[in-house]
Formats: C-alpha cells, sequence, structure tokens
C-alpha cells in the first residue's frame, strides 16, 4: 500500500473523483498541513472558511468573480479531503472532528444556497425561492450525512 493510499477510506466507498483528483490534492495539502504542526480541526476551519467565502461569490453577476468562487469551492473540497487524511497520517481522529467535518459541509452549502437565493431576489426574482433553496438544503445534508453514515458504518 503506498503511503497516499494510507490515508484513504475504505478503497470500496472512495468515489472515483476522489480517487483521481481531491485524495492526491489532499494528500499534499495534508503533508503541507504536518508539516506546518496544523491540526485536522485546524484544516476544518480554514476550508469552512474558503468554502463560506466561495458561496458569498456566487451572489455577484460577474463571472470573473464565480470563477473564484468556484475555484474557491474545488479548494474547500480539496482541504475537506486533507482534514481527514491528516487525522489518518497522523492518527489524531476525533468524534469532534467528524462533527465539525459534517457541520463544516453544511454551512458551504448554506452559504451557497443562501448566496445564490439573494442574487435570484436581487435580480428581481420570486422570493418563494428561498422555500426551494431550504428544501433542497435539507436534501443535500439529509444525503450528506447518510453516505458519510454508511462510508463510516462499512470501513
Amino acid at each position: 500500500m503506498s503511503q497516499i493510499e494510507s490515508t484513504y477510506k475504505a478503497k470500496d466507498v472512495e468515489e472515483a473523483i476522489d480517487r483521481a483528483f481531491y485524495r492526491p490534492v489532499g494528500y499534499t495539502i495534508a503533508r503541507m498541513s504536518r508539516a506546518l504542526a496544523l491540526s485536522p480541526n485546524a484544516v476544518t476551519l480554514i476550508s469552512i472558511a474558503v468554502g463560506v467565502t466561495a458561496g458569498h461569490l456566487f451572489y455577484y453577476s460577474h463571472l470573473t468573480v464565480n470563477v473564484l468562487g468556484m475555484i474557491l469551492l474545488v479548494t474547500a473540497e480539496a482541504m475537506d479531503s486533507a482534514d481527514g487524511q491528516l487525522a489518518r497520517m497522523t492518527n489524531t481522529h476525533s468524534r469532534f472532528g467528524r462533527i465539525l467535518d459534517g457541520f463544516g459541509g453544511n454551512l458551504i452549502f448554506i452559504s451557497i444556497y443562501l448566496h445564490l437565493c439573494l442574487r435570484v431576489v436581487h435580480e428581481g426574482g420570486p422570493l418563494w425561492i428561498f422555500f426551494v433553496a431550504v428544501a433542497c438544503g435539507a436534501s443535500h445534508s439529509f444525503q450528506c450525512a447518510m453516505a458519510d453514515y454508511y462510508r463510516n458504518a462499512y470501513r
């Protein structure tokens, strides 16, 4: 087993995009974080800040700003991979870290849904878009929680 594969969850629950992109990038971030003596929870908090900022950038109707938001979102997702990989590398995983990780993912997507709704309303769209966003957000949160539960139960 290679060093990077030792930071994976069970191989059967890793998604193709994770194996091809997020795990290799996350591994690099995890190694840098370990060299900087950052804890997995610190990496999680940084990823939350980056992701919430990404969500805010989707409020604006400027393509360059939106592309920057997309880049920040991908960066936050790579850091989300890195925090778990760092925890496995340093054997510092914790229940609090898992909770923080899930909470952070919800905060990031709340930011995205909220800012997209604000953009729609600001541009003359209907207020009921917020109800659609709440339904989508609840569904998204439930799906993420179930997927995470089964990934952890399968290990």
